[in-house]
């Protein structure tokens, strides 16, 4: 039942919303997703996909979680991260351990005592769920002489939708929190990111304008600058019509737009890009994909657009960019 509370959630939200624990939504659901960035070669006129410059794959669960991701530059391996779920017992008796595990090096006074002490004396009765984050990389030995590099404990609303998140270092520390805010309908309004000392990181908003059949994520930086505006503008049948993406400096000043127009699926179909409050664009692309036979596509092409002798053509000096998508299905 947590997990999917936790996948209804994240089925509402656009793609920006999305929590590191979350893998990306797709019809049917996704075991396996490797997501490689290629390298084009030039031959003659033309643009060969070449080979991959970064690679980065992850492993779902049948709730949509993450179970393991790993990120590659070129044929490097930079990142290998599995994750480890407890909810409601489980979680419990984690707690208890770790405080066990800490009295005899550790005298609880006010000075001495863990944050991760301190949130498990407070929480243990209340319902939460811990994620483990493990280095799973080969160098790390085998799985059982690995202790956790990150762990998340997860506090829970009466929805089963999670209102706070509090990450701690492998030392029990408390490296960061965040925190959710909803609507009456469980629909998240507010992401508030704050430092172990409670400083701002980050702030998203989300809103819903029914009139217009939009919706607007807004995220605001250290001071609480706005720094980023996406809005998205939908069809009858829910699918995204148009995305328009705003950049702005520390003085909220626009640096940036770009105005990406969707095919029937929703996927980008052409993108304008314009300087600060310019009204003709700086740049235009096109996209274009291959597809599975489940209707996921395995290819992008993203190629910029010149105008030649007043007719619009690609641009053959400006490599695409091209993107491919391994997937495997449950």
């Amino acid at each position: 039942m947590r997990h999917a509370a936790v996948l209804t959630l994240f089925l509402c939200l656009p793609a920006a919303a999305q929590t590191d624990l979350k893998c990306p939504e797709l019809t049917p659901k996704t075991r396996f997703l490797k997501i490689s960035r290629m390298q084009p070669q030039r031959r003659g006129k033309e643009w060969l996909e070449g080979t991959p410059k970064s690679v980065n794959s992850v492993s779902c669960d049948l709730y949509g979680m993450k179970t393991e991701e790993a990120e590659y530059d070129l044929k490097n391996l930079v990142l290998k991260n599995s994750y480890i779920y407890k909810e409601k017992d489980e979680a419990r008796a984690l707690c208890e351990k770790l405080k066990s595990e800490e009295k005899p090096v550790n005298t609880f006074s006010d000075e001495d005592r863990s944050t991760l002490d301190d949130y498990c004396r407070k929480y243990l009765k209340k319902d939460f769920g811990v994620v483990q984050v493990y280095d799973a990389s080969p160098s790390q030995g085998g799985e059982s002489s690995r202790k956790p590099v990150r762990q998340i404990f997860r506090l829970y609303n009466k929805s089963g939708f999670p209102v706070e998140e509090r990450a701690f270092d492998p030392f029990l520390k408390l490296e960061n929190v965040i925190l959710y805010t909803y609507d009456k309908a469980n629909n998240l309004t507010e992401l508030a990111a704050n430092d172990f000392d409670d400083r701002q990181l980050r702030r998203e908003t989300w809103s819903w304008n029914r009139a217009t059949s939009s919706k607007t994520h807004s995220v605001y930086g250290e001071t609480n600058e706005l720094r980023r505006k996406t809005v998205l503008e939908l069809r009858e049948d829910g699918t995204l019509r148009r995305e328009v993406r705003s950049a702005y400096d520390s003085g909220e000043q626009p640096v940036t737009r770009s105005e990406i127009y969707c095919d029937a699926k929703g996927h980008p179909e052409k993108e304008l890009v314009y300087d600060a409050d310019a009204t003709d664009p700086k740049y235009e692309y096109t996209y274009s994909y291959k597809y599975d036979a489940k209707g996921n596509w395995t290819e992008e092409r993203k190629s910029r657009v010149i105008m030649y002798n007043g007719k619009r053509m690609q641009d053959s000096q400006y490599a695409p960019e091209i993107t491919k998508r391994e997937l495997q299905y449950y």
